[in-house]
């Protein structure tokens, strides 16, 4: 038992450290990961934008024609009211004016308000395409850090990876199935020594018998509050 709390302390240690290495990064891998995904998303947007621009280019080239088609017609039209010998064709023909005089209406609106959406468009993807310019540099900055700082531990963070894929595979499963659950349970801290007769993880009070039991190291105990291994101080120092 004495061995498997041994290995226990250590397999902690190990993982302190490896915690240690990754709270190094900081949020630098936080940081890459939004700021590519914001720069995904925005593109994106972008390419609806250039979308919607030329749709509405399309139809504003459309709609003008079509003014100037129904402009011509009225022209005819009127020029037909001097020809005209009866009322009813007088009547048709005014019909017909005040018809395509509402469809130019109708033909302007669609033009104007084709104009001022892409003015909007145009001015959103300017905008837009600073914002991504922007951000491509903090990438580019957030990516160069997190490579530097990865650069730095990246030996030590293979050693001590090494050594815990070792050490793992000579814990009993059941020992470490429980080291796992309480490590993630207790924010990374499942193996802690006794300290003035009480847990230095929770800082309640154990036990006599268990205190006993701890120095005399032939058993692994538990503690009765927080779950974590406890182990005699002055066995750190062996």
């Amino acid at each position: 038992m004495q061995k498997v709390l041994q290995q226990l302390v250590e397999l902690q240690k190990l993982d302190t450290r490896l915690d240690e290495l990754i709270e190094k990064l900081g949020d630098l891998p936080e940081t890459v990961k939004t700021l590519e995904i914001q720069i995904k998303n925005e593109k994106e947007q972008n390419e609806i934008r250039k979308t919607s621009i030329d749709e509405n280019a399309t139809m504003s080239r459309s709609s003008s024609a079509k003014i100037e088609d129904l402009n011509e017609k009225i022209s005819k039209y009127k020029e037909q009211l001097f020809l005209v010998t009866t009322n009813r064709e007088y009547d048709a023909l005014t019909a017909e004016i005040e018809f395509n005089e509402t469809a130019i209406k109708e033909a302007e609106d669609q033009v104007l308000q084709a104009e001022e959406e892409n003015e909007r468009l145009i001015k959103a993807h300017e905008d837009s395409v600073k914002n991504i310019d922007d951000m491509e540099k903090k990438l580019e900055e957030a990516k160069g850090s997190l490579a530097a700082t990865q650069k730095e531990t990246e030996e030590e963070k293979a050693a001590l990876e090494g050594k815990r894929e070792e050490l793992v595979k000579q814990i009993p499963r059941n020992y470490y199935s429980v080291y796992r659950r309480v490590r993630k349970a207790r924010n990374g801290l499942a193996v802690v020594p006794l300290l003035r007769d009480a847990c230095s993880g929770c800082h309640n009070r154990v036990i006599p018998q268990k205190r006993v039991d701890i120095y005399k190291k032939n058993q692994v105990i538990n503690c009765d509050f927080c779950g974590r291994f406890l182990y005699a101080a002055e066995q750190e120092e062996e």
